[in-house]
């Protein structure tokens, strides 16, 4: 059951820290993961709260809305993801 958890868990950790409010510092991983995903600040993260971010992405990524993903709308999101990261290296006009 341990090795599930662990194996559930260690991916999200990465984007926990990322989408940490701006000005959040946590000092360490758990306070990051209870900065991200307790919700209701009761100091325990619900199946619900754990839940809710994947299911938000799972509904931004279903752009059709029928409750399912397929490869099309993956590789949509691939392609949106490639396009951005793209825009994020590129240099302003002028720099060097």
């Amino acid at each position: 059951m341990k090795k599930l958890v662990i194996s559930f868990v260690l991916p999200i950790v990465p984007a926990i820290a990322f989408a940490l409010p701006p000005g959040a510092s946590p000092t360490s991983m758990s306070d990051a993961f209870m900065q991200q995903l307790d919700s209701n600040k009761d100091g325990a993260v619900s199946k619900a709260e754990f839940l809710a971010p994947q299911e938000k992405q799972f509904a931004n990524m279903d752009a059709n809305k029928d409750g399912v993903v397929d490869r099309a709308e993956i590789e949509a999101v691939e392609k949106a993801m490639r396009e951005q990261m793209q825009k994020m290296h590129q240099r302003p006009a002028g720099s060097q």
